[in-house]
């Protein structure tokens, strides 16, 4: 790949990124369940450099979590069928982070940048 060339897969896959991340955050003011009155221990290590959307992912309740993970692993065209795992992790300069494992065996780091771009990595 060459440097500052963005292929078509990948402006598709921020374009559908965007879309899940904005369909999960009005998913979630919808209310529903009890999950949403459990308080999220990651949220409270969330720092202030945080951009809005971010801190709405952090804010969700964890299915909600499961959901945008599940479908950023996917639109990566990763394999996931479900989401056995999820672990948030340290934040790295703008980037929230999370350690997912799918269907108990593959591990993979989400990575979300403050614009909602998923970054996807998978760990052996």
């Amino acid at each position: 790949m060459t440097i500052g060339v963005v292929s078509g897969m990948e402006v598709r896959m921020m374009r559908t990124m965007m879309a899940i991340f904005a369909g999960a955050v009005l998913l979630a003011g919808c209310g529903g369940g009890s999950d949403e009155n459990v308080p999220d221990p990651a949220a409270s290590k969330a720092p202030a450099a945080l951009s809005d959307l971010q801190k709405r992912i952090v804010a969700m309740p964890k299915r909600l979590q499961d959901g945008v993970m599940l479908r950023a692993i996917r639109d990566a065209e990763l394999t996931c069928q479900e989401v056995t795992e999820l672990t948030r992790v340290e934040t790295r300069a703008d980037r929230i982070r999370w350690r997912v494992v799918c269907d108990n065996t593959e591990p993979y780091v989400v990575e979300i940048t403050p614009d909602g771009t998923a970054r996807i990595r998978s760990r052996p």
